[in-house]
């Protein structure tokens, strides 16, 4: 076998050759990414600044667009709050015990209350006086004077009066009111016929004086169903002792109210008081049953009305009574 010491030519021209072709490869390498390089270079557009690497942009944020960061509130300590002085609360906490104040006593409102027959409200203490209305049997009105027999009421927004016999009051003597100035009547209208019912009672009691007899009591009862009776006249246009529904005087005053023990009627058509009282006294006994009625001893209560007729006359109609004893 033969052995030689010393390389060979063709070793020595495949080392060239390898390392040659390892140049080329890298020179290539160099230029593709030399070109690369300056193709993304050209393409940027002018005045567009380069990007930032990842690791700067971490490192080097805009100082004008940071965030501050909050500031946790701080928490007072005891000292904030100033403790109390010993002098801000009293040494004593005893609480001083209520004073009862006195209950003022209200005095109880007078009153009245109607009867069993009503009662008439007038605008005076005393039959003379105009009539305002009329209290239904139980109404009850509040007291605002007194003068005699006659209770001054508050009567639909207005004083009124009425007859004391006829109502029952209440808490009278715990809170008397005071005496009320009397009501003037007013002067009576061209037709007088408002006081005219109180006219026709003088003149018969001035009649049973002339006689030696005693005057009738005036009754309000018997006055609302003489009135009553007396609208009905006026509606009819006639007057008789008969009503339209057949009633007769005993009827109609049971009706209103009174309870009877006997009683009588007598009307007329005319002017005035003083004619209506004559024509009725202008008779002769023993056919005299008009001037008996006024002149009588066995009925002893009188109500009168006076309606107008429409014919310029009137209706003068007075009722007699005689109550009942227990």
């Amino acid at each position: 076998m033969n052995v030689s010491l010393y390389p060979r030519h063709g070793r020595g021209r495949t080392t060239l050759r390898v390392a040659g072709w390892l140049l080329l490869v890298g020179l290539g390498i160099g230029l593709t990414w030399y070109g690369f390089a300056w193709t993304e270079e050209d393409d940027q557009i002018a005045g567009t600044p380069s990007p930032v690497p990842v690791s700067a942009q971490a490192t080097a944020r805009p100082t004008d667009t940071a965030l501050p960061s909050p500031t946790p509130p701080s928490t007072p300590t005891p000292a904030d709050t100033p403790a109390p002085s010993r002098t801000d609360t009293p040494s004593s906490t005893t609480t001083p015990e209520p004073t009862a104040i006195p209950a003022t006593a209200t005095p109880a409102t007078p009153y009245v209350v109607a009867g069993a027959d009503g009662v008439n409200v007038r605008s005076g203490p005393g039959i003379n006086h105009t009539r305002l209305g009329y209290l239904d049997p139980g109404a009850r009105a509040d007291v605002t004077g007194r003068e005699g027999d006659w209770w001054q009421i508050q009567y639909e927004g207005a004083p009124g009066w009425v007859f004391g016999e006829l109502v029952t009051a209440f808490n009278a003597d715990q809170a008397e009111p005071p005496p009320a100035t009397p009501t003037t009547e007013a002067e009576p209208p061209s037709t007088g016929d408002e006081a005219w019912p109180a006219e026709v009672f003088r003149l018969i009691n001035q009649v049973r004086a002339e006689h030696g007899l005693p005057p009738y009591t005036y009754n309000e009862t018997l006055e609302r169903a003489a009135q009553l009776h007396g609208q009905d006249c006026q509606q009819r246009g006639e007057c008789s002792h008969t009503g339209s529904d057949g009633s007769n005087v005993g009827t109609r005053i049971r009706r209103a109210g009174y309870d009877a023990a006997g009683w009588s009627e007598v009307l007329v058509y005319s002017s005035s008081p003083q004619e209506a009282v004559d024509w009725w006294m202008d008779e002769t006994p023993p056919d005299d049953p008009h001037r008996s009625a006024l002149l009588s001893t066995w009925v002893t209560e009188i109500g009168i009305a006076v309606v107008p007729t429409g014919r310029g006359d009137y209706h003068f109609i007075a009722v007699f009574g005689r109550p009942k004893t227990s």
